[in-house]
């Protein structure tokens, strides 16, 4: 169920980590996409046996993210969750230092 302010909550900067919230914030606002994560429909496309994949780790991540954003009722999120699969996933987005959001942005589409 979809909450009162569905969508309009803030991400928490951890660190220099602007870069991050910006590129999910545009994300999120992509109706299909956020649909296709908030049903859980994205579970089925998960490859877990890529061996250059992560498991689904990240979409995972994300999906709970994203339900945080559009399912809570918080009127922000620390998504330190999804930071910390990310540079697990990522490296080059391990740490709290900035970063270009257009890089992060083409890495998860």
């Amino acid at each position: 169920s979809r909450s009162v302010n569905a969508g309009l909550v803030g991400l928490n900067n951890l660190g220099n980590t602007c870069f991050m919230a910006s590129a999910l914030q545009c994300l999120s606002n992509i109706p299909e996409l956020t649909r296709f994560f908030i049903s859980d429909r994205y579970e089925s496309e998960i490859n877990e046996k890529n061996p250059i994949g992560n498991r689904g780790d990240l979409a995972r991540a994300y999906g709970d993210l994203l339900k945080q954003l559009w399912c809570g009722n918080s009127s922000s999120v620390a998504p330190r969750h999804f930071k910390s699969v990310l540079g697990r996933c990522a490296p080059q987005f391990s740490g709290y230092l900035q970063q270009d959001s257009q890089e992060l942005m083409a890495f998860l589409l």
